[in-house]
Protein backbone atom coordinates (compact mmCIF):
# COMPACT_ATOMS: atom_id res chain seq x y z
CA UNK A 1 0.00 0.00 0.00
CA UNK A 2 1.03 3.60 -0.58
CA UNK A 3 2.26 5.54 2.40
CA UNK A 4 0.03 8.43 3.38
CA UNK A 5 2.82 10.86 2.46
CA UNK A 6 3.14 9.54 -1.10
CA UNK A 7 1.19 11.81 -3.47
CA UNK A 8 -0.88 10.30 -6.24
CA UNK A 9 -0.17 11.46 -9.75
CA UNK A 10 -3.19 11.97 -12.00
CA UNK A 11 -2.55 11.61 -15.74
CA UNK A 12 -4.86 11.84 -18.77
CA UNK A 13 -3.99 9.35 -21.52
CA UNK A 14 -5.42 10.22 -24.92
CA UNK A 15 -5.72 7.14 -27.12
CA UNK A 16 -5.42 8.94 -30.46
CA UNK A 17 -7.14 6.87 -33.15
CA UNK A 18 -6.43 8.26 -36.62
CA UNK A 19 -9.20 10.56 -37.94
CA UNK A 20 -11.21 10.46 -34.71
CA UNK A 21 -10.94 14.21 -33.95
CA UNK A 22 -7.57 13.64 -32.30
CA UNK A 23 -5.95 16.89 -33.40
CA UNK A 24 -8.81 18.95 -31.96
CA UNK A 25 -8.51 17.03 -28.69
CA UNK A 26 -4.73 17.47 -28.60
CA UNK A 27 -5.20 21.21 -29.06
CA UNK A 28 -7.61 21.25 -26.09
CA UNK A 29 -5.08 19.40 -23.94
CA UNK A 30 -2.25 21.66 -25.10
CA UNK A 31 -4.24 24.80 -24.28
CA UNK A 32 -5.17 23.49 -20.83
CA UNK A 33 -1.87 21.96 -19.77
CA UNK A 34 0.82 23.70 -21.83
CA UNK A 35 4.22 22.24 -20.97
CA UNK A 36 2.47 19.65 -18.79
CA UNK A 37 1.10 18.04 -21.98
CA UNK A 38 3.08 15.94 -24.46
CA UNK A 39 2.61 13.94 -27.64
CA UNK A 40 4.45 10.64 -27.67
CA UNK A 41 4.98 8.55 -30.81
CA UNK A 42 7.90 6.64 -32.26
CA UNK A 43 9.24 7.43 -35.77
CA UNK A 44 8.01 4.02 -36.93
CA UNK A 45 4.57 4.28 -38.56
CA UNK A 46 3.67 0.90 -37.07
CA UNK A 47 5.39 1.57 -33.76
CA UNK A 48 3.89 0.42 -30.49
CA UNK A 49 4.54 1.95 -27.08
CA UNK A 50 4.19 -0.59 -24.32
CA UNK A 51 2.96 0.19 -20.83
CA UNK A 52 6.53 0.24 -19.48
CA UNK A 53 7.38 2.87 -22.09
CA UNK A 54 4.54 5.10 -20.92
CA UNK A 55 5.64 4.84 -17.30
CA UNK A 56 9.30 5.41 -18.18
CA UNK A 57 8.40 8.55 -20.14
CA UNK A 58 6.28 9.88 -17.28
CA UNK A 59 9.08 9.23 -14.80
CA UNK A 60 11.43 11.21 -17.05
CA UNK A 61 8.89 14.05 -17.25
CA UNK A 62 7.49 14.37 -13.71
CA UNK A 63 5.37 17.46 -14.45
CA UNK A 64 3.29 15.89 -17.21
CA UNK A 65 -0.44 15.61 -16.57
CA UNK A 66 -1.66 14.71 -20.07
CA UNK A 67 -0.19 12.50 -22.78
CA UNK A 68 -1.45 11.77 -26.30
CA UNK A 69 -0.29 9.02 -28.61
CA UNK A 70 -1.34 7.05 -31.68
CA UNK A 71 0.79 4.16 -30.43
CA UNK A 72 -0.31 3.49 -26.86
CA UNK A 73 -2.81 0.71 -26.44
CA UNK A 74 -5.31 -0.74 -24.01
CA UNK A 75 -5.54 -1.83 -21.25
CA UNK A 76 -4.93 1.36 -19.29
CA UNK A 77 -1.70 1.04 -17.28
CA UNK A 78 -1.80 0.30 -13.60
CA UNK A 79 1.14 1.51 -11.54
CA UNK A 80 1.88 2.43 -7.96
CA UNK A 81 1.48 6.15 -7.40
CA UNK A 82 -0.55 6.79 -10.57
CA UNK A 83 -4.22 7.12 -11.43
CA UNK A 84 -4.83 7.24 -15.18
CA UNK A 85 -7.87 8.69 -16.93
CA UNK A 86 -8.27 7.37 -20.48
CA UNK A 87 -9.65 9.68 -23.15
CA UNK A 88 -10.83 7.92 -26.30
CA UNK A 89 -13.04 9.04 -29.19
CA UNK A 90 -14.78 6.64 -31.54
CA UNK A 91 -16.29 7.34 -34.94
CA UNK A 92 -18.76 5.86 -37.41
CA UNK A 93 -16.47 3.47 -39.31
CA UNK A 94 -17.62 4.48 -42.80
CA UNK A 95 -17.26 8.18 -41.97
CA UNK A 96 -13.81 7.43 -40.58
CA UNK A 97 -12.71 5.58 -43.73
CA UNK A 98 -13.87 8.41 -45.96
CA UNK A 99 -12.05 10.93 -43.79
CA UNK A 100 -8.88 8.83 -43.92
CA UNK A 101 -8.89 8.94 -47.73
CA UNK A 102 -9.48 12.72 -47.73
CA UNK A 103 -6.74 13.23 -45.14
CA UNK A 104 -4.05 11.45 -47.13
CA UNK A 105 -5.08 13.25 -50.31
CA UNK A 106 -4.76 16.61 -48.55
CA UNK A 107 -1.58 15.76 -46.64
CA UNK A 108 0.47 13.22 -48.59
CA UNK A 109 3.08 11.34 -46.56
CA UNK A 110 5.65 10.00 -48.97
CA UNK A 111 6.56 6.40 -48.24
CA UNK A 112 3.45 5.71 -46.20
CA UNK A 113 1.68 2.89 -48.08
CA UNK A 114 -1.81 4.15 -47.22
CA UNK A 115 -0.95 7.67 -48.30
CA UNK A 116 0.66 6.41 -51.49
CA UNK A 117 -2.45 4.34 -52.27
CA UNK A 118 -4.80 7.27 -51.60
CA UNK A 119 -2.80 9.51 -53.91
CA UNK A 120 -2.50 7.04 -56.79
CA UNK A 121 -5.95 5.41 -56.73
CA UNK A 122 -9.47 6.67 -57.22
CA UNK A 123 -11.99 6.64 -54.39
CA UNK A 124 -13.46 3.20 -54.99
CA UNK A 125 -10.11 1.71 -56.00
CA UNK A 126 -8.58 2.91 -52.74
CA UNK A 127 -11.12 1.07 -50.61
CA UNK A 128 -10.85 -2.06 -52.73
CA UNK A 129 -7.10 -1.82 -52.13
CA UNK A 130 -7.68 -1.63 -48.37
CA UNK A 131 -9.88 -4.71 -48.50
CA UNK A 132 -7.30 -6.63 -50.50
CA UNK A 133 -3.95 -5.38 -49.17
CA UNK A 134 -4.60 -3.72 -45.80
CA UNK A 135 -7.45 -5.71 -44.23
CA UNK A 136 -6.54 -4.56 -40.71
CA UNK A 137 -7.64 -1.06 -41.72
CA UNK A 138 -11.19 -2.19 -42.45
CA UNK A 139 -11.70 -5.14 -40.10
CA UNK A 140 -13.43 -3.47 -37.13
CA UNK A 141 -10.25 -1.61 -36.10
CA UNK A 142 -11.89 0.26 -33.21
CA UNK A 143 -13.26 -2.93 -31.66
CA UNK A 144 -9.85 -4.51 -32.13
CA UNK A 145 -8.05 -1.67 -30.37
CA UNK A 146 -10.42 -1.62 -27.41
CA UNK A 147 -10.80 -5.37 -27.02
CA UNK A 148 -7.28 -6.51 -27.84
CA UNK A 149 -5.01 -3.47 -27.80
CA UNK A 150 -4.01 -4.37 -31.35
CA UNK A 151 -4.62 -3.13 -34.86
CA UNK A 152 -3.37 -6.01 -37.02
CA UNK A 153 -5.32 -8.93 -35.62
CA UNK A 154 -8.37 -10.46 -37.28
CA UNK A 155 -11.47 -9.70 -35.24
CA UNK A 156 -14.07 -12.26 -34.22
CA UNK A 157 -17.62 -11.72 -32.89
CA UNK A 158 -16.43 -12.51 -29.36
CA UNK A 159 -14.31 -9.33 -29.44
CA UNK A 160 -17.39 -7.13 -29.23
CA UNK A 161 -18.20 -7.88 -25.57
CA UNK A 162 -14.78 -6.84 -24.16
CA UNK A 163 -14.74 -3.80 -26.46
CA UNK A 164 -18.16 -2.76 -25.15
CA UNK A 165 -17.00 -3.24 -21.57
CA UNK A 166 -13.91 -1.11 -22.10
CA UNK A 167 -15.94 1.57 -23.87
CA UNK A 168 -18.32 1.81 -20.91
CA UNK A 169 -15.36 2.06 -18.52
CA UNK A 170 -13.60 4.83 -20.47
CA UNK A 171 -13.12 7.88 -18.26
CA UNK A 172 -13.59 10.46 -21.03
CA UNK A 173 -15.59 8.76 -23.76
CA UNK A 174 -16.35 10.52 -27.00
CA UNK A 175 -18.04 9.95 -30.34
CA UNK A 176 -17.13 12.29 -33.17
CA UNK A 177 -20.71 12.91 -34.32
CA UNK A 178 -21.69 13.68 -30.69
CA UNK A 179 -18.61 15.81 -30.15
CA UNK A 180 -20.07 18.65 -28.10
CA UNK A 181 -22.04 16.38 -25.77
CA UNK A 182 -18.89 14.26 -25.39
CA UNK A 183 -16.86 17.32 -24.43
CA UNK A 184 -19.32 18.46 -21.77
CA UNK A 185 -19.76 15.02 -20.23
CA UNK A 186 -16.01 14.35 -20.18
CA UNK A 187 -15.18 17.78 -18.83
CA UNK A 188 -17.70 17.31 -16.03
CA UNK A 189 -16.11 14.04 -14.94
CA UNK A 190 -12.49 15.15 -15.16
CA UNK A 191 -13.10 18.46 -13.37
CA UNK A 192 -13.27 16.46 -10.14
CA UNK A 193 -9.50 16.04 -10.52
CA UNK A 194 -8.67 18.87 -12.95
CA UNK A 195 -11.02 21.63 -11.70
CA UNK A 196 -10.15 24.30 -14.28
CA UNK A 197 -10.31 22.01 -17.31
CA UNK A 198 -11.92 23.91 -20.20
CA UNK A 199 -13.01 21.83 -23.21
CA UNK A 200 -13.94 24.74 -25.43
CA UNK A 201 -12.41 24.20 -28.84
CA UNK A 202 -11.82 25.20 -32.42
CA UNK A 203 -12.13 22.32 -34.93
CA UNK A 204 -8.74 21.29 -36.30
CA UNK A 205 -7.55 19.05 -39.12
CA UNK A 206 -11.13 18.61 -40.41
CA UNK A 207 -11.33 16.77 -43.72
CA UNK A 208 -13.59 17.77 -46.57
CA UNK A 209 -16.98 16.15 -46.91
CA UNK A 210 -17.96 16.37 -43.25
CA UNK A 211 -21.14 18.35 -43.95
CA UNK A 212 -24.65 16.94 -44.14
CA UNK A 213 -26.20 14.12 -42.18
CA UNK A 214 -24.64 10.75 -41.53
CA UNK A 215 -27.20 9.16 -43.86
CA UNK A 216 -26.39 11.58 -46.68
CA UNK A 217 -22.64 11.06 -46.27
CA UNK A 218 -23.10 7.28 -46.38
CA UNK A 219 -25.21 7.59 -49.53
CA UNK A 220 -22.51 9.71 -51.17
CA UNK A 221 -19.86 7.21 -50.08
CA UNK A 222 -21.80 4.28 -51.59
CA UNK A 223 -22.30 6.13 -54.86
CA UNK A 224 -18.61 7.05 -55.06
CA UNK A 225 -17.13 3.63 -54.27
CA UNK A 226 -19.83 1.35 -55.72
CA UNK A 227 -22.36 -0.99 -54.13
CA UNK A 228 -20.09 -4.04 -53.98
CA UNK A 229 -17.20 -2.34 -52.19
CA UNK A 230 -19.59 -0.45 -49.90
CA UNK A 231 -21.42 -3.64 -48.90
CA UNK A 232 -18.13 -5.37 -48.10
CA UNK A 233 -16.94 -2.43 -46.00
CA UNK A 234 -20.19 -2.53 -44.03
CA UNK A 235 -19.82 -6.26 -43.50
CA UNK A 236 -16.23 -5.92 -42.35
CA UNK A 237 -17.18 -3.14 -39.92
CA UNK A 238 -20.38 -4.59 -38.47
CA UNK A 239 -18.84 -4.85 -34.98
CA UNK A 240 -17.49 -1.31 -35.13
CA UNK A 241 -20.96 -0.07 -36.12
CA UNK A 242 -22.48 -1.76 -33.08
CA UNK A 243 -19.76 -0.41 -30.79
CA UNK A 244 -20.24 3.16 -32.01
CA UNK A 245 -24.03 2.98 -31.66
CA UNK A 246 -23.61 1.87 -28.06
CA UNK A 247 -21.01 4.59 -27.45
CA UNK A 248 -23.40 7.26 -28.73
CA UNK A 249 -26.03 6.05 -26.27
CA UNK A 250 -23.49 6.10 -23.43
CA UNK A 251 -22.33 9.63 -24.29
CA UNK A 252 -25.94 10.84 -24.29
CA UNK A 253 -26.56 9.12 -20.96
CA UNK A 254 -23.51 10.79 -19.43
CA UNK A 255 -24.44 14.15 -20.89
CA UNK A 256 -27.92 13.90 -19.39
CA UNK A 257 -26.39 13.63 -15.90
CA UNK A 258 -24.44 16.91 -16.21
CA UNK A 259 -26.09 19.71 -14.24
CA UNK A 260 -27.04 22.56 -16.56
CA UNK A 261 -25.78 20.52 -19.49
CA UNK A 262 -28.11 22.17 -22.01
CA UNK A 263 -26.83 25.65 -21.11
CA UNK A 264 -23.24 24.47 -21.28
CA UNK A 265 -23.96 22.97 -24.69
CA UNK A 266 -25.30 26.28 -26.02
CA UNK A 267 -22.25 28.15 -24.72
CA UNK A 268 -19.80 25.58 -26.10
CA UNK A 269 -21.42 25.54 -29.53
CA UNK A 270 -21.61 29.32 -29.67
CA UNK A 271 -17.93 29.70 -28.78
CA UNK A 272 -16.70 27.00 -31.16
CA UNK A 273 -18.77 28.19 -34.12
CA UNK A 274 -17.84 31.85 -33.54
CA UNK A 275 -14.17 30.89 -33.72
CA UNK A 276 -14.45 29.18 -37.11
Amino acid sequence: MLKDSTPLRFVILHYHILKNAGTTIENILDRNFGDRFARLDTPDRDGRIEQAGILSYLEEHPRLQALSSHQIHYPVPEARGYIFFDLCFLRDPIDRLRSTYDYFRQRPAEGDPLSDAANTLGFGEFFRCLLDRFPEQVDNPQVNLLANGEADRETVPADLAPAMKRMLQTSFLGVVDCFDQSMIAGQSLLRVVFPVLDCGYQPANVSRGIGGTMASRRAQFQEACGRTVYAELLRQNALDCRLVRAARAEVRRRFATVPDGASQLAVLRGASYAAR
